[in-house]
């Protein structure tokens, strides 16, 4: 798809097979929001292989390494609907028991927290990368 833009053999080629790329760029754009994170809440995002948790620069940055507490953290990531509701309190565990490492580990971007289902109540954190 990156092709598509400046290479018109490429664009042509890809045209030619029916595929219409007349909103290209509002399609990127919108892949490009999909990706931000949330101003001040934790989001979650399901996918096939499990799922992700982002946390915001200022949310994480907020939570004290011991004076947060469990329901602080499963409010803020709110209600999941879906196979991903069983594991909201777990993983709130998860950020309860490693606040100090998490904010160690955030760059100013925030972080993301993702579980796979093959391997439930493993989480792996990791920071977001600035864009």
């Amino acid at each position: 798809m990156k092709r598509a833009k400046g290479d018109a053999e490429f664009r042509a080629r890809v045209e030619a097979t029916g595929a219409v790329l007349d909103n290209f760029e509002a399609v990127l754009d919108r892949a490009h929001k999909a990706r931000e994170l949330p101003a001040s809440d934790v989001s979650c995002r399901e996918y096939w292989w499990g799922f992700q948790l982002e946390i915001p620069h200022a949310t994480l940055s907020s939570w004290e390494d011991e004076s947060t507490n469990l329901a602080e953290v499963i409010a803020a990531i709110g209600a999941v609907p879906g196979p991903v509701g069983p594991f909201r309190r777990r993983a709130s565990a998860f950020v309860i028991h490693r606040i100090a490492e998490l904010q160690a580990l955030d760059r100013g971007a925030g972080i993301q927290i993702s579980m796979m289902w093959m391997a439930p109540n493993i989480f792996v954190p990791f920071a977001v990368r600035r864009q």
